[in-house]
């Protein structure tokens, strides 16, 4: 489905199957009964392509996954160390968890045992449980509702099954997720009836291949397994014991639908909304109550509907508010879209005080620092990378358009003047921006890439391939003959290869590309574990946006280089007044290449840049020199700028 990939997962002692999809931070959905992973497939689909790894497992008992033969395997704890051992096969540290019906029990249980593990909480149907302290869990809804209340009477082994088996199991699947029925189930015996209004037609949302899929599924495994959850709600309720009282403190919002049986049973309505949910939930963030929407609002609405109008899913608003990267210097950043010069640019933005806007590079996307030292940060997705809208025409991707997307930003921001801070193609554009609009730039912090001086007589393509020859790597990115022979390649070895070859590079020296050895010239050392100041987060955020938008819309930056040489042309031989600091590390492959070393520490670089007022080589640093050395760059980025 769609790319959808299937796996087993050995996770203590069983073998699960998951289903998974995507790049990025980690969203694990926890289905309900009588479900599987198949429930999510809306969600999957949808959250995979906005730059999140979904995984689905079927829960134990369900599906492809293994169902031990004895009940008291199922408590929520067996459970829970499914999960944990999941996790921990995904190589990741937290995980956004999604959870509904049962599912949604067994997250909390999650949450309350290992919160550590759990970025944020989208709960759907069943609420956090508060558990009674002198009364079993079915006891009390023994209590309440009888002996036919559905719960009592999953409690008999062999007994529920028998049911099931007589009605059919299409029949029990399309009765129970058809369900609009609120109020608490009674199923008095010999009557297996969630859904009396049940119709021979399906709802538009439940195709008849899905219910298929449902039940040639459960045709093979039985009921039993699902069951043995119900049937081991008292031995949770004694297992416990030690957590009675203890608060969720993860980040928490709930969705359900008004007509949902479970929020229309045992209570809950009231708990929900009388304050003890937040009572029990402290990080409670959200209560949503979808209108007409019954119990399995996962597929009734796959979109809901305020977050259609919106643009995002109530799951991915709570996922992108919480972590858009798992590292703490990305709380509080806000994203939004802005119009500027025809196209939509994607800006991240944190803090308040003097704008530093910070140009990213090849393959990069944005980058903050400094917010919390009394400024307003603000980084863009330059045009074809990221979310921001990528034009088809390799012509619109020249120095002026991007300048005139940054002039047009800058002018949305309601401020005068901004800090300049630009690396590698940012830098180039920063050099440009500071030419054209210099009265916009208080101060410049260029990384890597230090002013190049037009040569008045020679293209600048053609005089790179006249010193490195036509396998060096910007030659090797043109377009003409050798149009879309970057891309190919590239998709070849993927994504993920690519980018971590190019990141994790301390290849000195011109990078030079034979035809068909993609990646050698730029680090053919390339282990394959990270370097510590890129951490697997890190890397799959920027594969997933990659993966995406594809390269064209950053490779076209390149293919303008000798348009922008002509469009330069009245722009020769002048010089650079704003304030300049320049940084780079001393294997930067820039700073080992093109004779740069020789004209920045001759005294042409100062020649060209009357306003450089310092140069910074830093020692065994390489080309990404701002997430090699964060802390290194952001304290000379803020030494400089607390000057003006």
């Amino acid at each position: 489905m769609d790319g959808i990939k299937h796996r087993k997962v050995a996770v203590n002692g069983i073998n699960m199957h998951i289903a998974e999809k995507g790049e990025g931070p980690v969203v694990l959905f926890l289905h309900g009964f009588p479900e599987l992973w198949y429930s999510w497939r809306h969600q999957i689909l949808a959250l995979s392509d906005r730059g999140y790894h979904c995984v689905a497992p079927d829960l134990r008992g369900y599906g492809q996954t293994d169902a031990p033969a004895s009940i008291e395997s199922y408590t929520s704890f067996h459970i829970v160390d499914d999960l944990v051992a999941l996790i921990h096969s995904l190589q990741v540290e937290k995980v956004f968890l999604v959870g509904h019906d049962w599912g949604a029990i067994i997250a909390w249980y999650l949450c309350m045992l290992h919160p550590e593990m759990v970025k944020a909480y989208v709960c759907l149907s069943v609420p956090f449980l508060r558990r009674n302290p002198t009364v079993p869990t079915v006891d009390a809804m023994r209590a309440l509702y009888g002996d036919n209340y559905y719960i009592c009477r999953f409690q008999k082994p062999g007994e529920m099954e028998a049911e099931m088996a007589a009605a059919g199991t299409k029949y029990v699947l399309q009765n129970i997720l058809t369900t609009r029925k609120p109020g608490p189930p009674i199923l008095p015996p010999g009557e297996f009836v969630f859904n009396p209004d049940m119709k021979d037609t399906l709802p538009s949302w439940l195709t008849d291949e899905d219910l298929d899929y449902f039940v040639s599924n459960f045709e093979r495994t039985g009921f039993t397994g699902s069951l043995n959850y119900y049937r081991n709600f008292n031995r949770n309720w004694e297992l416990e014991a030690p957590y009675s009282g203890v608060k969720i403190k993860v980040p928490v919002r709930f969705i359900t639908g008004e007509l949902d049986m479970v929020y229309t049973s045992l209570g809950l309505k009231e708990y929900i909304h009388d304050g003890r949910f937040k009572e029990d939930v402290p990080n409670l963030e959200h209560i949503i109550i979808q209108t007409g929407v019954a119990h399995f609002n996962t597929m009734e609405t796959p979109e809901d509907r305020v977050g259609k109008r919106r643009g995002k899913s109530p799951a991915e608003k709570l996922l992108s508010k919480q972590f858009l990267l798992s590292s703490r210097e990305m709380e509080g950043i806000e994203h939004r879209s802005v119009e500027v010069n025809g196209i939509n640019m994607h800006v991240a933005e944190k803090g308040q005080g003097p704008v530093v806007l910070f140009l990213h590079g090849f393959p990069e996307l944005c980058i903050l620092a400094l917010s919390d030292r009394g400024y307003r940060c603000v980084a863009p997705d330059l045009r074809g990378f990221g979310d921001t809208d990528a034009p088809a025409s390799v012509d619109s991707y020249n120095g002026f358009h991007v300048v005139g997307d940054l002039v047009a930003l800058i002018q949305a921001l309601q401020v005068e003047q901004v800090f300049l801070v630009g690396h590698d193609w940012g830098a180039l554009i920063g050099w440009y921006l500071c030419m054209f609009r210099p009265e916009l730039i208080k101060a410049y912090v260029c990384l890597s890439v230090p002013f190049l001086r037009r040569n008045p007589i020679v293209p600048t393509v053609d005089s790179m391939r006249a010193l490195y020859g036509d396998d060096y790597y910007i030659c090797r990115f043109q377009a003409s003959s050798e149009a879309g022979k970057a891309e190919a390649e590239m998709a070849q070895v993927g994504a993920e290869y690519v980018v971590k070859n190019m990141i994790t590079t301390r290849k000195t020296g011109p990078p030079i590309f034979p035809k068909g050895e993609y990646g050698t010239a730029f680090n053919p050392h390339m282990k394959q574990d990270l370097p510590s100041w890129l951490t697997q987060q890190d890397l799959a955020y920027f594969v997933s946006k990659f993966k995406k938008t594809g390269f064209t819309g950053g490779l076209n930056y390149y293919r303008n280089l000798n348009k922008n040489w002509e469009l330069m042309a009245p722009w020769s031989g002048a010089k650079i007044k704003v304030p300049v600091k320049f940084i780079t590390g001393e294997l930067d492959m820039v700073y080992t290449s093109l004779g740069m070393k020789d004209y920045i520490e001759s005294g042409g670089f100062k020649e060209d840049v009357p306003g450089l007022e310092e140069v910074i080589t830093q020692p065994g640093v390489a080309h990404f020199n701002n997430q090699e050395t964060p802390h290194d760059i952001t304290n000379h980025i803020y030494n400089f700028i607390t000057k003006f």
